[in-house]
């Protein structure tokens, strides 16, 4: 008999709808091939059969509680998901048995040596498979036939000269031609070579970094978007009183030469070079290098600031006089943002914090885009101000003598590699752990450094923003003193530190950001920028009422549709501060809702529930803001 799951946990009525399903399929394909029915028709059933069992796995069967509300309902259902679970383990193992050893009428043998590889765990619409081999190309057709959609040829991302390795720039792009990537998890990519031949395991490696790469990014959203929503209500106060026009800096240092200067281990060798300059150069100095350089006894003129978990540790205790801004993302942390008056040049590095701006309607802040890097940053406000020459010091885009950054710099990370030196782990006092295998990257003195997938991406883009900007005739040339960094293809390298000039016009960077017009007027902080906040605050409140309101009645009433959700999404619309902070939910609603059989009604009261109460949240950070601006205000007219 059939427990009615409506009476059950979310989560076991989950694992029952989907171990029933995947049951069906399997007795559906067990019949087809008693019957032996067409190849095409096992196909479909085999093909059902794998996406029931993705389906059923995304449920966690092994993770099933049973110790806890022993109801007589709960106990019902426990013992017919344990039948259930056992039924489809059995019948899986018959299946897989049927897949090894029989020998199929009509189907080549290259496409039994398939099915064989992946059983009864390939998943069709989330996977990836690359294929390999004399049958490569039929292979590649008939899983496309069989609606297997995420399908790549080695051919497309071997190297041109060398067809034993994996080439990192082709993999990217064909990577890029699939459609909903992040769908992709890491560690579920097939290597179908053919029978009797092996993928090379640096291929499945390297391929799996790409992965965890794009579905990293994927999360990036996820991860950051409460603290990207929170942050830059917190920035406001900031950013009114200290920021100023960044479009106006157009040309400003034209003719002039810059110094971008990272983090990395090469920069111990070149801080003295920096400091030595007869005429002074526009320094544009990486967020991590500041204590570093400054320490060396050089004063960055622009510091650029990216990621939103560095926090103030940086910059603790450093005398910036003389610094003349600081170029910031408007989500960083506020309290890297409000440790000195240093006049701030703020952008948004995407459309998520930008939305954040617009909808407070109170200011204009460009979008500047990168590739990940802070150093992307670094590059294109050096190509918008003006310089004729763009000098990178300390930007390594690798590991030299197993270092993750120069004296002083970074301080508090760690990086461990692996005995084999094949992988590492990176662990920072921010919070930004990762991991991962490693590559090789040749450096400008000839050695080999150890990098990673995601520093060899940094230093694509880079290459290929010096390759546009060429093309598009900046004039604008460009040099790499980083001896122990790796090589940056179209940038040429300084071998001769003490014959190279940064730059051949002095700049004062200070009295050009003298000149810049304010972000927000002087008369213009009380109204109407203190007003808008409390207006963002007045919605949001109503935003949380209609959520509570919701909620309450879904839960009354056993709504089984979206429809009484309808009136939160209208609000919500008008306040993507919520949104961005949700983001995580929604994603993991979004998922399982493709993966598994979630309940998306009793989810939607869940994430009614939340966003009432994040939305109340919010509006308590705007009123604040609001306040410190008016305290702020009547402070100088006192």
């Amino acid at each position: 008999m059939n427990t009615p799951v409506s009476t059950l946990r979310a989560d076991l009525s989950e694992k029952i709808v989907a171990a029933r399903s995947y049951g069906l399929a399997q007795q559906a394909l067990m019949q087809a091939i008693v019957d032996q029915r067409l190849p095409h028709i096992v196909n479909h059933g085999l093909d059902l059969a794998r996406i029931a069992a993705a389906i059923f796995r995304g449920t966690s069967p092994e993770s099933t509680r049973v110790e806890e509300d022993l109801t007589p309902q709960l106990i019902e259902g426990t013992a017919e998901f344990l039948g259930l679970y056992a039924y489809i383990k059995q019948t899986e193992k018959l299946l897989n048995e049927w897949l090894q050893s029989t020998v199929r009428k009509d189907v080549s043998p290259i496409l039994q040596h398939v099915d064989r590889v992946l059983g009864m765990e390939g998943d069709p619409r989330f996977d990836l498979y690359v294929v390999a081999g004399r049958e490569a190309d039929e292979v590649a057709r008939h899983l496309r036939d069989r609606g297997y959609s995420r399908v790549l040829e080695w051919q497309q991302i071997c190297g041109a000269n060398d067809s034993t390795t994996l080439d990192a720039k082709r993999t990217e792009a064909a990577l890029d031609g699939i459609s909903d990537l992040s769908s992709c998890r890491p560690g579920r990519v097939w290597l179908l070579w053919g029978e009797g031949a092996e993928c090379p395991e640096s291929a499945r490696a390297s391929l799996d970094e790409q992965l965890r790469k794009a579905f990293m990014n994927r999360n990036t959203v996820g991860s950051l978007g409460e603290r990207w929503s929170r942050q830059f209500i917190a920035n406001i106060p900031a950013l009114a009183r200290r920021g100023r026009n960044l479009g106006d800096l157009t040309n400003a240092f034209a003719g002039s030469g810059a110094v971008i200067v990272g983090a990395g281990p090469s920069l111990d060798e070149g801080i003295a070079w920096i400091r030595g300059q007869k005429v002074k150069p526009l320094v544009i100095c990486s967020y991590k290098a500041v204590r570093a350089l400054v320490q060396g006894g050089v004063t960055p003129d622009l510091i650029v600031m990216l990621d939103p978990k560095q926090g103030l540790h940086h910059l603790a205790d450093l005398d910036l006089s003389g610094t003349a801004a600081i170029v910031s993302e408007v989500a960083v942390d506020p309290a890297a943002l409000s440790a000195n008056d240093i006049p701030i040049l703020p952008y948004c590095s995407g459309t998520d914090t930008h939305n954040l701006v617009a909808a407070l309607g109170s200011f204009e802040v460009p979008i500047i885009r990168s590739g990940g890097s802070v150093l992307h940053i670094a590059l294109q406000i050096a190509r918008l101000i003006g310089c004729a020459r763009v000098t990178f010091a300390g930007v390594d885009f690798g590991f030299p003598n197993e270092r993750l950054y120069a004296n002083g710099a970074g301080q508090g990370d760690e990086l461990i590699l692996a005995d084999d030196r094949r992988s590492y782990v990176r662990r920072a006092v921010d919070g930004n752990h990762r991991s991962g295998m490693l590559v090789g990257a040749v450096a400008n003195d000839g050695t080999v450094i150890a990098t990673t997938v995601e520093l060899n991406h940094y230093r694509a883009w880079t290459e290929q923003f010096v390759r546009d900007s060429k093309r598009h005739g900046l004039n604008t040339d460009f040099f790499n003193a980083s001896r122990m960094g790796a090589r940056i293809e179209g940038v040429e390298f300084v071998a001769d530190l003490a014959t190279h000039v940064i730059s051949t016009v002095s700049v004062d960077a200070e009295r050009v950001i003298d000149h810049l017009s304010a972000l927000v007027g002087a008369a213009e902080i009380e109204k109407p920028v203190a007003m808008r906040l409390r207006e963002k605050a007045q919605k949001l409140r109503a935003l949380s009422r209609t959520c509570r309101k919701a909620a309450t009645v879904a839960r009354d009433e056993k709504a089984t549709d979206t429809k009484i959700y309808g009136r939160v999404a209208e609000q919500a619309e008008d306040c993507p501060e919520v949104s961005l902070a949700l983001t995580r939910n929604l994603q993991i609603i979004d998922e399982q809702m493709k993966r598994s059989t979630v309940d998306a009604p009793q989810r939607l009261r869940e994430l009614a529930a939340v966003t009432g109460e994040e939305a109340q949240r919010i509006a308590a950070l705007y009123s604040s803001a609001a306040q410190r601006l008016r305290r702020r205000v009547s402070a100088q007219e006192k």
